[in-house]
């Protein structure tokens, strides 16, 4: 069965910290002890707001950061089996016109990933934490 796959509490915090404000259907409940319990329904659970963290699908994440930031996460499986992602500057890629001039972010952590969720995971929290 195919289901949705949303972002980790880890990459939840460091998007509210980099101003993801946008409307979502899933959160975390953060308790007094730190641990994290994942919600489809926030108005179920009348608890004050500054315990709930925004849980965005990787989709929507990444949609934002190309829409708010200009980063294109390109997702991409190599000769070696493994999936690897890579950060495009859209900016550039607006005024300059020229493929051949496109800014890549590189980083030792790009490739090697098991599976596709891992490389977008991956490579949305490599956005919040160096690029934003």
């Amino acid at each position: 069965m195919i289901e949705e796959t949303y972002v980790s509490f880890e990459t939840a915090k460091l998007l509210k910290e980099n101003g993801f404000d946008e409307k979502v259907s899933t959160h975390y409940l953060v308790h007094p002890s730190g641990f994290p319990e994942f919600f489809d329904k926030k108005d179920e659970f009348p608890e004050p707001e500054d315990v709930w963290l925004k849980c965005p699908t990787h989709q929507m994440a990444l949609k934002w950061l190309r829409e708010v930031h200009n980063k294109h996460c390109d997702i991409g499986y190599d000769i070696d089996l493994y999936w690897f992602f890579q950060i495009i500057e859209l900016k550039e890629l607006k005024e300059l016109f020229d493929y051949s001039e496109l800014k890549y972010y590189h980083t030792e952590n790009e490739t090697g990933f098991n599976s596709y969720e891992e490389a977008v995971e991956s490579a949305i929290k490599y956005c919040l934490e160096n690029l934003i």
